[in-house]
């Protein structure tokens, strides 16, 4: 029997996909403008029940927008696109703000990307997150176990 210990990563929480969105949608913005704009992306993001802290995903992807201006004040319209993925059960959804016209003969900046779908440690590791402990599945011990097996031709169960 093979006592071969399987790593599985920990799933992705909602608040890691907030701030994992957020760094990626800013990753291309001014440094005095990126600070900003993140915590803007998270609060709006926060306010779909998927995301919660508490929720759990396997793998996601998404597909963004950001429009931005800085003068006279700084002004932000994004929205997002998701596709959330919990061991096959796939939540679909959009959140944001509006784009379209936010922007009206002001000057502003537009960025659009895509996250793929990607393992989630390196989804961490690529948006500067911290990487819990993996879970790790162990075979039971033959001696340990606490099934029972049928005793053959007896008719009755015995503890292994």
């Amino acid at each position: 029997m093979s006592t071969a210990t399987t790593v599985i990563p920990q799933p992705l929480t909602g608040e890691e996909i907030k701030k994992g969105i957020a760094v990626r949608m800013t990753q291309d913005v001014p440094a005095d403008v990126a600070d900003a704009l993140k915590e803007q992306i998270i609060a709006g993001l926060g306010k779909t029940c998927s995301l919660m802290p508490s929720a759990a995903y396997a793998k996601f992807k998404a597909t963004w927008r950001l429009n931005y201006s800085i003068k006279p004040e700084l002004k932000v319209g994004w929205w997002v696109d998701y596709e959330l993925d919990d061991f096959a059960r796939v939540t679909r959804g959009g959140i944001g703000g509006t784009l379209g016209g936010l922007f009206d003969g002001a000057e502003g900046e537009m960025f659009k990307g895509v996250i793929e779908e990607v393992p989630p440690d390196r989804f961490r590791r690529e948006t500067d997150q911290p990487i819990p402990k993996p879970t790790e599945l162990k075979p039971p011990e033959a001696e340990r176990s606490t099934f029972s097996k049928s005793t053959r031709g007896q008719g009755k169960r015995r503890q292994v």
